[in-house]
């Protein structure tokens, strides 16, 4: 039951992945209602056997579903924006089930509250990161667990655990540097020390990385903070410049398209 737990789960967090990369996660307000199902949010809903235009009651009432379908429910809370789903999703995470199985889902369950600007859920992920006997500080792939807990507390406004994402920055894992180069995204504040950290780091994945597809992750996390903190938007060139002769077509293309987009941003703003 539970290694077939952590394979649905591994599937969930790459959904997740696709969420956060998109324009959903960046702003959730700016999504029309009116929008095209993505690949994924099909995929989402095949798996769970529903039609596009499923209203909302049905897939809140898939929350009461078996914890496989549950996830698969909480990733179309996300899409859709169903707020009204919000007492319900609380009533999940508050539950008195403290099996290890559902500690995993109730990550889940925070990061769709989190959507919403629910921070109720802050006090347990928080003594769930900092408690040793706790699941995800067992070591091993649970690691990818505690940083995006922590990428979460950070986006609600909690940055005192940074120190262990950067760390996770430096691993020779490539999914444990690809989690917490996606959560420092979360560390970007107006004027926050730490979100100059969180730069520097990305700049130096962005720039020297080995791996071509964490490079462009970590360009498009710069990208993220710069809408918070705009001086950033340099460091941002400076890596799309560094990387636009890349050896890798996908890498090589992207900076250049970027670079492109941001040359026509700026002669607009000189021509004002």
């Amino acid at each position: 039951m539970f290694t077939k737990f952590l394979i649905r789960v591994v599937i969930y967090f790459l959904l997740c992945a696709l969420l956060t990369n998109s324009s959903l996660a960046t702003d959730l307000a700016k999504i029309p209602p009116g929008r095209r199902c993505s690949m994924v949010e099909k995929w989402t809903l095949d798996e769970l056997g529903l039609a596009e235009d499923v209203n909302d009651t049905v897939i809140i009432q898939l929350l009461d579903a078996p914890i496989t379908k549950r996830l698969s429910a909480i990733s179309l809370v996300r899409y859709r924006r169903i707020s009204s789903a919000v007492p319900k999703l609380l009533q999940i995470f508050n539950s008195d089930n403290d099996n290890e199985i559902f500690w995993l889902e109730k990550i889940q369950v925070a990061e769709a509250l989190c959507d919403f600007g629910n921070k109720e859920w802050m006090p347990a992920l928080k003594a769930l990161s900092t408690d040793p006997n706790s699941i995800i500080n067992r070591g091993g792939p649970f690691l990818s667990y505690k940083i995006n807990v922590i990428g979460l507390l950070a986006r609600a406004g909690d940055y005192s655990q940074f120190e262990i994402v950067a760390q996770g920055i430096s691993s020779s894992e490539k999914p444990i540097r690809s989690n917490a180069i996606q959560a420092l995204g979360n560390f970007g504040h107006k004027t926050d020390p730490v979100t100059d950290l969180a730069v520097g780091l990305l700049t130096s994945v962005a720039t020297s990385d080995s791996i071509p597809w964490l490079r462009e992750r970590a360009i498009r996390t710069l990208e993220k903070i710069a809408k918070t903190k705009p001086e950033v938007e340099s460091k941002v060139i400076a890596a799309l410049e560094a990387n636009k002769d890349s050896s890798d077509k996908y890498l090589r293309i992207m900076c250049n398209a970027k670079l492109d987009s941001y040359r026509k941003k700026l002669k607009k703003e000189k021509s004002r």
